[in-house]
């Protein structure tokens, strides 16, 4: 097969560009499978945070808080103003939980992983026969540019020759404008075919995710030859190896294990709290305390005194009231030390409360018949995964068998379209030679180069598309044939 030309320079000598570097390239650079890569890095943090889970949760807090003065009421009654209280606690908790459904999470964070990564495998083979489906379209288009420069050479050639005729006598105007209007019709499909070629350079650079320079020379070149594989090996590889079929497999394997997570449901749950508190709850004035108390002294030492009349009267000894003399300035300094010292310092002078600590058990028995919906649910997306891998199986053995054919078909095509293209050559060069003897005009050799032109660019599809459809297979089976 010629070699490609490029965009504008069909000798172009640009930097060179195999199928392997291209395929690398994308895979490396192309957005969509980057995109596709990151997938991965959330069912990894799904697994690690799955193991995790068997571990205990600690938290740890603190708080402060503001209550202003006022007096506190309770419904109608009220209890005496208070003064504004300054607050603030700290706690540090652990928990631990176990259950049926965290049991099962490393197994469904693993499944899910494993899809994932057959997903993005199938990705990367897709990617991978589009670049080479591309990479065939552009090598196409430079042959197509190479058929059109050549037609422009024919049919320069052939104005040439009849300006000779003219010159000489033999031939007519007429048979040089018709030549003229041949090469003026090659020059103009020699623009669209390189206008063509430049368009599929840009979008193999786009599958690449890398800008290509348009003199980019594709240096990878591929042979025709007789496809001789056997229908039902190629179906027992494809379903082996197809990455599309085992992206789906793998989800139906992720889908069984949901199945399995629903029914964990019906499994009893233990739960363990272990938590320190301390606090600390200090008043900003505390003389509306002391007050209080000295008042509530006050009344006690009146009590205290009608008592000792009452056991006077009774011959009893007095009973010493002076501690609760709430006028006694003494009393009153001894009231307001007790305070001061029992004040607890904000905001860190706490008091850590004891420890607490809990285990619960607990065994679902009805909600409604929300578990048994959830089961069901999960059980319908397992069959339909599992009916998506036989619907992928049978059409896979008929596309693989198809493609086969195709190949096959395109390959004796090619082989026809050349015998075909041989014979056009072959009456062009007889219609040239008659006409150089003048016993031919130039609306033969107009047609003779016309069906030689169509030959060529019969040949180029038929070979290509031996190649397309022979990517197409490869696509299918899941690994190079050639």
């Amino acid at each position: 097969m010629a070699a490609p030309a490029a965009a504008q320079r069909p000798d172009s000598a640009g930097p060179g560009l195999t199928l392997q570097q291209a395929v690398s390239s994308a895979r490396e650079q192309n957005p969509d499978m980057l995109a596709q890569r990151n997938d991965l890095r959330g069912t990894r943090a799904g697994m690690r945070a799955a193991r995790a889970d068997f571990l205990p949760s600690a938290s740890a807090g603190a708080s402060v808080g503001y209550t202003a003065s006022g007096i506190q009421r309770y419904g109608a009654q009220s209890f005496g103003e208070s003064p504004d209280y300054y607050s603030s606690s700290w706690n540090v908790g652990l928990q631990y939980e176990m259950s049926g459904a965290k049991l099962l999470q490393p197994r469904i964070a693993r499944a899910q992983h494993q899809a994932a990564e057959s997903r993005i495998a199938g990705y990367e083979w897709s990617l991978t026969t589009q670049v080479g489906q591309q990479y065939l379209t552009v090598l196409q288009a430079g042959e197509r540019v190479t058929q059109a420069q050549r037609e422009v050479e024919r049919t320069g050639e052939h104005e040439r020759l009849a300006r000779a005729k003219l010159e000489v006598g033999s031939g007519t105007p007429l048979d040089v404008r018709r030549a003229q209007v041949d090469r003026g019709r090659a020059e103009s499909a020699l623009v669209q075919q390189q206008n063509s070629y430049g368009t599929e350079m840009l979008r193999l650079s786009r599958l690449m995710g890398a800008d290509l320079p348009l003199d980019t020379r594709l240096t990878s070149r591929f042979e025709l030859f007789e496809p001789t594989w056997n229908a039902d090996a190629l179906v027992a590889e494809a379903i082996a190896a197809n990455p599309a079929l085992a992206a789906a497999r793998a989800n139906s394997g992720a889908a069984q294990t949901q199945v399995r997570a629903a029914r964990s449901q019906y499994l009893p749950s233990m739960n363990l709290q272990v938590g320190l508190v301390g606090s600390v709850y200090s008043a900003g004035n505390i003389s509306p305390l002391v007050n209080g108390q000295l008042n509530q002294m006050g009344a006690a030492f009146a009590a205290c005194n009608d008592n000792n009349v009452i056991r006077g009267a009774a011959g009893l000894p007095p009973v010493d009231c002076s501690g609760l003399n709430s006028a006694d300035p003494v009393v009153r300094r001894a009231v307001r030390r007790q305070f001061e010292s029992s004040n607890p310092s904000f905001p860190f002078g706490y008091e850590r409360q004891p420890l607490q600590a809990s285990l619960s058990f607990s065994l679902p028995l009805f909600d409604g018949l929300a578990r048994e919906r959830r089961v069901e649910e999960a059980r319908v997306q397992a069959s339909d995964a599992d009916l998506a891998v036989r619907g992928q199986e049978q059409t896979l053995r008929s596309d693989v068998r198809a493609a086969l054919l195709n190949t096959q078909t395109a390959f004796r095509a090619a082989q026809l379209e050349r015998q075909v293209a041989d014979n056009a050559a072959e009456e062009l060069r007889m219609v040239r030679e008659r006409f150089r003897l003048g016993s031919a005009n130039s609306v033969e050799i107009t047609d003779a180069q016309t069906r030689l032109a169509e030959a060529e660019r019969a040949v180029i599809d038929a070979v290509y598309s031996y190649h397309k459809s022979l990517a197409a297979l490869e696509a299918l089976v899941g690994r190079p044939l050639r």
